[in-house]
């Protein structure tokens, strides 16, 4: 049977917005891997727009866990999240799906549904990477505990399911540079102006270093003016 976690710590109204997404090229269909099988044409999603969240289960969007795919409540469910394809770099992919929820604690349930449905067709820290940060941004609107702890699964999951992932951005002029997950998840977590969100581990920001040294981790801080170059460590390792 599937356990359901739901907050009701605040009364706030569910609300929805019908969100036109350029969905043609994400329509799932049969000749894609069996995650796609079966899928719908949709033209238009029904996008929540309000900050409860309701969980599928315990791990929903944690690591390996699938049952997001199964959520009665995740708009993606039958919407295809392609990821990025080097022999076809000019293809749409779950980057401008993405893209099209709109911007703001508005768009963070939307967000965290998309990223934990790519995620569960494709385990990456890439994917859990966004999956955290749209929790992350979900907490911010809404300081419910249940999403606090949620958050601090996925971002846990970052160092215990995939160490040493990067993702990659575009700047200046279409330049593409790499970053490191390791870092940049600690980094989430220690410092507020790191997400522009208020920080998950409250009270002073050594309390973020001592609870990733209790995960089993410890971080060296970046500094400034760049914060580039903060380290990860596996204790004993």
């Amino acid at each position: 049977m599937k356990n359901e976690y739901r907050q009701n710590d605040r009364l706030t109204t569910k609300r929805f917005a019908l969100v036109a997404l350029a969905l043609g090229a994400f329509a799932m269909g049969g000749c894609e891997s069996p995650d796609y099988d079966d899928g719908t044409i949709i033209n238009e999603l029904l996008l929540p727009t309000d900050t409860l969240l309701n969980l599928a289960c315990a791990d929903a969007g944690v690591g390996f866990e699938r049952c997001v795919l199964e959520d009665p409540e995740n708009p993606f469910a039958l919407v295809a999240t392609p990821e990025f394809n080097v022999n076809n770099p000019d293809a749409r992919t779950k980057f401008e799906l993405a893209n099209d929820i709109p911007a703001g604690p508005t768009g963070a349930k939307a967000r965290f549904y998309l990223w934990a449905t790519a995620l569960a067709r494709v385990p990456s820290g890439e994917n859990q990477w966004y999956t955290a940060r749209a929790l992350h941004e979900l907490f911010d609107a809404n300081s419910d505990t249940l999403i606090q702890e949620q958050a601090l699964k996925a971002y846990r999951s970052m160092f215990d399911n995939f160490w040493g992932s990067v993702t990659f951005f575009e700047c200046c002029g279409g330049v593409t540079f790499s970053v490191n997950l390791n870092e940049q998840t600690a980094d989430d977590l220690y410092r507020t102006d790191s997400t522009g969100f208020v920080r998950l581990i409250p009270g002073d920001p050594l309390n973020a270093r001592s609870l990733m040294a209790e995960w089993g981790y410890t971080y060296r801080p970046a500094t400034p003016p760049n914060f580039d170059d903060g380290l990860v460590t596996i204790n004993g390792g």
